[in-house]
């Protein structure tokens, strides 16, 4: 982990990156976000980097081993098979160095400069996590996406009374937040996430992030198979917490 010259009273923060054939972006995404790094160096204790390649069948584990050959402060986990993006952010939250931990990708969507949004929300608002709202998913997603992320974003306001905002984007916040142990194990994961939270009585703030469409692969996030799957997870998130459940101050 990289090492600034903050104070030592300053945070340590892991950015972490689920990764699966992006042999043609991920590099250039470590290094964006390296640089915006580099320029918080006098706000940070310590920081890292840790991507996790989901069994990639492409050169992805070659190019990340480049990056982790010239940057000390790239570290790498591996999947010899494909587990899946939750099984890859399980492993990636419980593997942090950090105390705070910065949730991105590795597709080339998601601007490092987010880092630095979120970051200076964080402080401002003295949040425990920062979730990022992509404003303009609009010109991004086609209808159907839309309308089923407003849906899964409108859920847990209607059945637990949290607003979670846009749970599937970049979050910063507490490492520790990100270890609880949570009952989905699909993409309402994160949403869950952010409900366990503000039950345990962590702030949560929000602010405004880019979002750029894809230049490769293919979105699946509203596939049938994740809509039924999600639409069980809440099922259980129901059972688990109770219908508004109290909040601790």
């Amino acid at each position: 982990m990289r090492e600034s010259s903050a104070h030592a009273s300053f945070p340590s923060l892991t950015v972490i990156m689920p990764v699966y054939n992006e042999e043609t972006s991920v590099g250039h995404v470590i290094e964006e976000h390296l640089a915006v790094l580099e320029q918080m160096r006098d706000e940070l204790k310590s920081w890292e980097i840790l991507c996790l390649d989901d069994g990639s069948t492409d050169r992805t584990w070659e190019v990340l081993q480049t990056m982790q050959a010239h940057h000390p402060s790239v570290r790498l986990l591996r999947h010899e098979r494909n587990a899946g993006i939750h099984q890859s952010l399980l492993d990636l939250y419980h593997a942090v160095q950090g105390s705070y931990v910065y949730v991105t990708a590795s597709d080339g969507q998601w601007p490092a400069t987010n880092l630095y949004s979120l970051w200076q929300e964080l402080k401002k608002s003295d949040a425990d996590l920062v979730v990022g709202i992509r404003r303009n998913r609009r010109r991004v997603y086609g209808l159907w996406r839309l309308i089923i992320s407003a849906f899964f974003n409108l859920l847990p306001l209607l059945l637990f009374g949290v607003k979670t905002g846009d749970a599937g984007s970049n979050k910063l916040g507490r490492s520790e937040i990100f270890r609880v142990p949570i009952v989905s194990r699909s993409p309402f994961a994160e949403a869950e996430r952010i409900i366990k939270a503000r039950i345990a009585g962590y702030r949560v703030g929000f602010a405004a992030i880019e979002f750029l469409p894809r230049t490769g692969g293919k979105t699946t996030g509203a596939s049938w198979k994740n809509i039924l799957s999600s639409l069980r997870d809440v099922a259980r998130c129901v059972g688990q917490y109770g219908l508004h459940p109290r909040k601790r101050s």
